[in-house]
């Protein structure tokens, strides 16, 4: 199970599986900044311009960091 992962090696897999999400449409997303309980991200290539970036973010990013990282309690978008 992740959860008994070091957290850098769960927030890697999150954004691994979040990228690959991401990457069948053409975006990619960065990682800006990271602390224990926040993750703050920017939206790349396709992902910038979409006009349903916040329905992935609220609906399916969030969900995958929080499945990763469940001390994560905010996911915001610079």
């Amino acid at each position: 199970m992740t959860q008994n992962l070091p957290f850098d090696e769960r927030l890697k897999s999150a954004v691994n599986e979040i990228r690959a999400f991401l990457r069948k449409d053409g975006g990619d997303l960065r990682i800006v900044k990271v602390t224990k309980t926040r993750v703050v991200i920017q939206f790349m290539g396709n992902c910038m311009h979409c006009h349903i970036k916040n329905v992935s973010l609220n609906t399916g990013i969030k969900a995958i960091f929080k499945k990763h990282l469940p001390e994560i309690k905010t996911v915001k978008e610079l």
